[in-house]
């Protein structure tokens, strides 16, 4: 199931199947017509089978999903619940100031906790405040993703190229966070600074 603003942008096309058919079989031909939407912003990940896959790809470990959560409940008041896993495809582009247009270069994704508000308290951030379930759920996952970086970094060279992974999907989700001009987007960054 897809967030309302995130549906596929698709245009009509006809396709012909081309396969070989046995004598006196009927060619058919298939049209469909699908209306233009705007670009995919967001995919919402349901099925659990992608769900599982979903935490170790964009953390680089499986325990990625419980980081998040603890992050979250250390800093505000989350008590638990189903969280959603958001995907954010590469390819994502947007114009972000007078003269700046970016595009992410990387898929990325973050998780978000039940829907709700959330008190966010990050004492190193000089951070106080109330957010959406969607800014909590990228701030924590921007704090993982960092944290995950600085400690591949220190495990050596070997771990080089986890580390630049790491840091790429940070820096594409800070990215989208600009590119849709997301409503709670000053709230984020001084979050995280």
């Amino acid at each position: 199931m897809c967030h309302s603003n995130v549906l596929p942008a698709f245009r009509k096309r006809k396709r012909e199947d081309t396969r070989k058919k046995p004598k006196g079989a009927i060619m058919t031909t298939t049209t469909a017509t699908i209306s233009q939407t705007e670009q995919v912003t967001r995919i919402e990940i349901t099925h659990p089978r992608q769900r599982q896959v979903f935490v170790p790809r964009l953390f680089s470990t499986p325990f990625g999903e419980q980081l998040v959560q603890s992050f979250l409940d250390r800093h505000s008041n989350y008590d638990g619940g189903m969280w959603q896993f958001w995907e954010v495809p590469r390819g994502i582009s947007g114009h972000v100031g007078p003269y700046t247009d970016i595009i992410t270069t990387r898929p990325t994704g973050y998780m978000t906790p039940p829907e709700g508000t959330y008190q966010l308290s990050i004492p190193g951030s000089y951070f106080d405040e109330e957010v959406s379930a969607d800014a909590a759920g990228i701030i924590a996952t921007l704090f993982v993703l960092n944290q995950l970086c600085w400690k591949t970094y220190e495990m050596g060279a070997e771990y080089a190229q986890t580390c630049q992974n790491l840091a790429d999907r940070q820096d594409a989700l800070k990215d989208y966070v600009s590119i849709i001009g997301h409503p709670e987007r000053s709230k984020i960054f001084r979050a995280i600074d």
